[in-house]
């Protein structure tokens, strides 16, 4: 079966969202990043019929996840390195399973287990798959096999992200598809956009 990678973090109060924390403050922040992880890993227990899903754990020992633990199917730590190097080693490690692996982060509060499976279903026929983001960047990335140098030399974070990363797939030749545009929450007024549509 296909596997999903979830990218979290421990909310620790201070070390998570801290653009958010910037207007709301650092306990409020973390208090509702707690909140989303729960959220977006229960609106993906649908796709764990034919999906593995792995929990891409970061920033606490796993103990400090027990509350999660029953949402996933595996919780695999995330190595030392940026973002790149952290997606590149678990892409690896899920694609020695032998099929299509997508990640996602959990600060995407649009994204639902019926997206991710269009994810899927686009990686039968095109070799790369993005979620784009408002921002520039996306919060959603598969591959239908094992791409040496996927993620290499990327900008992180910026408003390039997802161009640079579509260049470098016209580079070497690797089809691609994309999702619908969504909006990860970072700031004050993503949050305030967001729930200006709940």
């Amino acid at each position: 079966m296909p596997t999903l990678l979830v990218l979290l973090k421990y909310p620790r109060v201070g070390h998570v969202k801290t653009r958010l924390a910037e207007t709301l403050g650092a306990d409020q922040a973390a208090n509702l990043y707690r909140e989303w992880i729960s959220l977006v890993l229960t609106r993906l227990q649908p796709l764990r019929d034919n999906t593995r899903l792995i929990a891409y754990y970061d920033g606490a020992p796993l103990a400090d996840f027990t509350t999660w633990n029953p949402l996933a199917d595996q919780w695999w730590p995330q190595p030392q390195g940026d973002l790149g190097i952290r997606l590149a080693i678990g892409f690896e490690k899920a694609h020695s399973y032998g099929q299509p692996v997508v990640a996602i982060g959990t600060d995407c509060l649009e994204l639902d287990s019926p997206l991710v499976s269009d994810a899927f279903s686009r990686l039968a026929s095109a070799d790369v798959v993005f979620g784009p983001a408002w921002d520039g960047g996306y919060y959603l990335v598969g591959t239908s096999r094992l791409l040496p140098s996927f993620f290499k030399g990327v900008p992180w974070s910026t408003p390039d992200t997802l161009s640079s990363h579509l260049a470098l797939c016209e580079q070497y030749g690797w089809s691609t598809a994309t999702l619908p545009t969504l909006r990860d929450i970072d700031t004050i007024d993503d949050w305030l956009q967001y729930c200006s549509k709940e």
